[in-house]
């Protein structure tokens, strides 16, 4: 079985809504939605993808940020293992450039779990709900 590594990020507000963003041109899978990050090169740590990808599709350096957890998953045959960071959007939103996807839009932990995201990103999401309920 084929395996892929990914390194995502997930920004929240105060309200404790998260940013994703809007996949559906550039879908790899069907997703509508998804989480900024990609791919783990060979040479690379999950927290330096985590970086780059971030400056690629937000046009931002990203500094502060949490690890959160690693999920794994099957998509098609192919092993699917996630690093999951977190940050606080604070007053990062306004600085962010979209340079991939349609549009970036906040949503509610169960608002995104009601959208068509990538198979196994659920176990993200639960990650994410576990930390914001823990959070003042």
């Amino acid at each position: 079985m084929k395996g892929r590594m990914v390194a995502l990020i997930v920004f929240y507000n105060l309200e404790k809504k998260i940013l994703l963003q809007d996949r559906r041109k550039i879908s790899k899978v069907g997703e509508e939605w998804g989480f900024f990050g990609g791919g783990i090169k060979n040479n690379e740590t999950p927290e330096q993808a985590v970086v780059r990808e971030t400056g690629e599709e937000l046009g931002y350096e990203l500094i502060n940020f949490e690890y959160l957890g690693n999920f794994k998953n099957t998509i098609e045959r192919y092993m699917i293992d996630r690093e999951i960071f977190i940050s606080s959007l604070e007053d990062k939103l306004s600085k962010f450039t979209l340079y991939e996807g349609e549009k970036m839009q906040l949503f509610t932990i169960l608002e995104a779990k009601k959208l068509k995201m990538v198979p196994g990103d659920e176990g993200a999401l639960n990650l994410v709900e576990k930390y914001l309920n823990e959070i003042d």
